[in-house]
């Protein structure tokens, strides 16, 4: 769903109580992984929906901004989570023409960070640092 920025008072009202409906109903579940892609900060919706998950759930999180993932990985570490771990992921787009191919000349090569870890209960795993 998506909100539009030139609604009415009234239609922003319905769709505010339609989202807090939506968010109070995550919240009555656990949910078994959270995944996020944004090109936004991910950590207020992951700080947000952490509670929702379940021990030994998986979180992934992919965002173009290596600050907003540490900030995210921060988070999880003081949580609890083991097999964390950070991944750059280079992208190359790739230019097929008749008779050859090649890499895109204008190409951008970074696509991001992706980050990886799994939800442990409370007071199992003591971090080393």
């Amino acid at each position: 769903a998506v909100v539009s920025t030139q609604s009415t008072g009234e239609e922003a009202e319905e769709e505010f109580v339609k989202y807090t409906s939506l968010f109070n109903e995550m919240k009555r579940n656990d949910f078994d992984s959270l995944v996020i892609s944004a090109n936004y900060d991910p950590f207020p919706v992951l700080e947000l929906l952490w509670g929702c998950l379940r021990y030994s759930g998986t979180v992934v999180i992919h965002t173009e901004y290596l600050s907003s993932v540490i900030a995210c990985c921060n988070f999880v570490n003081k949580m609890g989570c083991s097999e964390m771990s950070v991944v750059d992921q280079w992208f190359r787009e790739i230019q097929v023409l008749p008779g050859r191919t090649h890499p895109d000349m204008r190409m951008q090569t970074g696509g991001g960070f992706i980050m990886t870890c799994t939800k442990l209960a409370e007071g199992i795993y003591e971090h080393g640092s």
